[in-house]
């Protein structure tokens, strides 16, 4: 966990010289900085000690000695002198929706708004209204993103828990007499948010996995500590973490109960009660004389009640276990169905690494295709290509493909969809691409009726494959554009363009109630990481997750299909 706090840390710098007005780009660099520290796969410190860190590309050596100095005292002394400067809640306004640096330290230097409780006090009493800068559209703006984070108050973002999770599940499956280990809970169904993490294990030394949990670097503090169960909170993240052992013949119920949902849990018991049986977290058990019918597996604790086995990532009582008692539930898409990464972004815009990086990393995941799908012209902040990096691009990406084997890289675009809907590159263009992802990067407040118009007036050009991350949301940052989905899913269905399930873990975008929606109306999906750097095609777990989530099989998702049979699909044969 020393990379995600190194990452913290180094945005946190950032903020603070935004909040300063500093060089924007010393901000960017540190900004920079904390994305390596995201996507590094290995542990910083391990880096260190064999010397390997220093060949980790954009880490030079003030870097190196920030990094080397964390590692050693668990401080920077950059970011300490700067955190006095500004008190903390200062800096926890800058993460609410609707407040950039600017409006945080206007309103810190003239208000005395110090804290994000009296920035809502003043934005909802009208004391905001008259201050020069402070618009009645931003006050409302402020209100709605303090809303946002509330409504995920208490709960992180699965791209946050889930690698905690499985780095301390990795621990103590080391752990002499650990012989199965699993993550339950929110985690386990892949929620996009999840309150806390849940892991059971089935061990005949007990108190060792509680003594090795006990010792977990990144434990702040322990809850409590039993011979079977165990809690912790975590450093920096605060999450929450419950460790039980179970009995070998009860883990299946155990892992059952405890991932949920408790209203599938419900479900189950009420079936589980019709057949005369008994269902807790330590078995299925025959009512009459208490006899354990099952319990040692998930399978047979669902063959008891006589339903086939419902995948984790549905367990909502969405409709999961009717199908189930029929035996009727669809085949779930898996990761490894998935045969190309179709939106990513390289050097040529805001990406980090080279066309042919992106290919190679793709291969060693044995994909059989990419597609590079840089930004556009009007999208300045990212680079955007114009019509004479596009067609540089075009040429470098034909020769890759003559000369390198056992990976395709399609030619490609992330366009921007303008403001009037039109498209930000000529249609000329456009047309020589494989691949056309259209997508909205501005104008995110414009009525409902102004945002679906101009996506449905993009998708009408033809020229459009697919709607990239089709709501726009952030999790806990930005809300989703004010879209009619129903016209917008329909317009789909008519130009046959596909929606892309975003994996990048704050997106996750479209999320699994509107995939379900948009698959109700026949449309096919595009699971993309929108990569920026190669490690970041990792994500596609994410993606397939939510996919999962919104009861996608194999054929509603069009990069699984094979090269040949993509490109037939691209061309028109929809």
């Amino acid at each position: 966990m020393i990379n995600e706090e190194l990452s913290h840390t180094f945005n946190g710098i950032a903020d603070i010289l935004e909040l300063k007005n500093e060089n924007p780009f010393r901000i960017r660099a540190y900004r920079k900085a904390a994305q390596i520290m995201e996507d590094l796969a290995e542990d910083v410190t391990g880096l260190i000690g064999t010397g390997k860190l220093k060949d980790v590309p954009g880490i030079g050596k003030d870097l190196y000695a920030k990094i080397e100095e964390y590692a050693l005292t668990g401080k920077i002394t950059v970011f300490e002198e700067l955190k006095k400067e500004f008190p903390q809640g200062v800096l926890d306004i800058l993460y609410i929706p609707g407040v950039g640096p600017k409006t945080a330290k206007l309103l810190f230097e003239t208000q005395g708004i110090d804290s994000i409780e009296k920035l809502e006090t003043a934005a909802g009493s009208g004391k905001l209204t008259g201050i020069k800068g402070i618009k009645d559209k931003t006050i409302a703006n402020i209100l709605k993103g303090i809303a946002l984070k509330k409504s995920i108050q208490g709960r992180f973002p699965l791209g946050t828990a889930l690698p905690i999770g499985e780095m301390i599940v990795n621990e103590l499956k080391k752990v002499k007499g650990v012989s199965s280990i699993e993550l339950a809970g929110s985690i386990r169904r892949r929620k996009e948010t999840v309150g806390d993490i849940d892991i059971l294990i089935i061990s005949n030394e007990p108190e060792l996995v509680m003594d090795r949990f006990a010792q977990v670097k990144d434990i702040e503090r322990m809850l409590s500590r039993g011979p079977t169960r165990s809690s912790a909170i975590l450093k920096n993240t605060h999450i929450q973490v419950d460790v039980r052992v179970v009995e070998k013949d009860s883990f299946g119920a155990a892992l059952a109960y405890f991932t949920g949902s408790k209203a599938h849990n419900i479900k189950l018991r009420e079936i589980a009660i019709k057949k005369g049986y008994k269902l807790n977290e330590y078995g299925v058990f025959d009512i009459n004389n208490d006899r354990k019918v099952s319990g040692a597996t998930e399978e047979d604790v669902y063959d008891a009640l006589g339903l086939q086995f419902v995948p984790p990532e549905i367990r909502e009582d969405q409709g999961e276990i009717e199908l189930a008692l029929e035996h009727r539930l669809p085949a779930l898409i898996r990761q490894q169905d998935i045969r190309g990464d179709v939106h990513m972004h390289t050097v040529y815009s805001d990406g980090d690494s080279t066309v042919s990086q992106m290919a190679e990393y793709a291969r060693s995941l044995g994909y059989a295709y990419i597609a590079i799908t840089d930004h556009s012209q009007s999208l300045g902040i990212a680079r955007g290509l114009d019509p004479m990096r596009l067609e540089s691009q075009i040429k470098e990406i034909d020769a890759f493909n003559t000369t390198a084997a056992g990976i395709k890289v399609l030619k490609g675009m992330e366009v921007d969809i303008l403001g009037d809907g039109r498209l930000d590159m000529d249609s000329a263009l456009l047309d020589r691409l494989d691949i056309v992802i259209g997508s909205v990067h501005s104008g995110f407040k414009q009525s409902r009726e102004q945002i679906t118009g101009r996506m449905i007036k993009a998708m009408a050009t033809g020229l459009v494959d697919c709607i990239g991350h089709p709501s726009g949301r952030l999790i806990g940052e930005r809300d989703a554009y004010e879209l009619d989905w129903d016209a917008v899913f329909d317009a789909a269905r008519t130009y046959h363009v596909a929606m892309e399930i975003n994996s990048y873990p704050l997106r996750l975008d479209l999320t699994d109630t509107m995939i379900k929606k948009a698959h109700s109306k026949g449309l096919k999906f595009m699971i993309t990481t929108d990569s920026h750097d190669p490690k970041q095609m990792r994500y596609m777990s994410y993606g397939v997750s939510v996919a999962r989530r919104g009861w996608l099989e194999e054929k509603d998702v069009v990069n699984t299909k094979n090269y040949t049979d993509l490109m037939k699909w691209l061309k028109g044969d929809r």
